[in-house]
């Protein structure tokens, strides 16, 4: 069976090459962008940097978000606390 490649499918995201993505995008779940200690996933309005992207509300984890044109910068620590 031949494989397809992204170009050929519309819609699909290439991620081996230079790729312009225009327009609004809606997802229906958080997105986990994987790193080798930390990963960053987009959630609920918010960006969160952590160790397990299944354990968002994890001690040590941060977040940030926009609030009325400012930044908000949290860490968990049994709660959500501003920093």
């Amino acid at each position: 069976m031949a494989k397809l490649t992204a170009k050929q499918v519309d819609g699909v995201l290439d991620t081996t090459s230079s790729q312009e993505v225009s327009g609004q995008k809606t997802f229906s779940s958080a997105q986990a962008f994987m790193g080798e200690q930390q990963s960053i996933v987009i959630s609920g309005g918010y960006l969160y940097w952590v160790s397990n992207p299944a354990m968002l509300n994890q001690s040590g984890n941060t977040r940030i978000r926009f609030e009325f044109g400012q930044m908000i910068s949290e860490v968990f620590d049994g709660d959500w606390m501003r920093i």
